[in-house]
């Protein structure tokens, strides 16, 4: 089985979406008189904010018989959590390689955001940027 060896450290060029549910509120304030003040609140408070990136060493990426790319980098799906933690890393868009989708998701699983209590889980994906040396 003839393999083909590639270094490639890891970019990351993600986008985050998220939709903010009503939350309640302890704020006295009416909400009739300013009624999207409390969603664009919550929304201003629950935006997750990176803390840490991962630190993954480059690898060694084998292209294994039968594999051929799509031309497309990977996307990976992720919800976080208010607690900041990375759930449910999933490829959306494989790049056709094994080795670079498993990468791609490393390098989100052990990401880690802000603390964000009493807000929802965000939904988001990230498009992983693989350069080849």
């Amino acid at each position: 089985m003839a393999l083909k060896r590639l270094a490639a450290p890891l970019l990351i060029a993600g986008s985050l979406t998220f939709a903010v549910g009503v939350l309640p509120s302890a704020s006295s304030q009416d909400k009739r008189d300013h009624p999207g003040a409390d969603a664009q609140q919550v929304a201003t408070q629950c935006k997750p904010v990176l803390v840490k990136k991962a630190k993954l060493k480059p690898k060694t990426i084998h292209v294994r018989k039968g594999e051929k790319s799509t031309g497309h980098t990977p996307i990976i799906a992720f919800q976080i959590s208010s607690a900041g933690e990375v759930l449910n890393a999933k490829v959306k868009r494989s790049s056709g390689i094994r080795d670079m989708d498993d990468s791609a998701l490393s390098s989100i699983h052990y990401r880690k955001y802000n603390n964000r209590p009493g807000c929802p889980v965000i939904d988001s994906e990230a498009d992983v940027l693989i350069h080849l040396m």
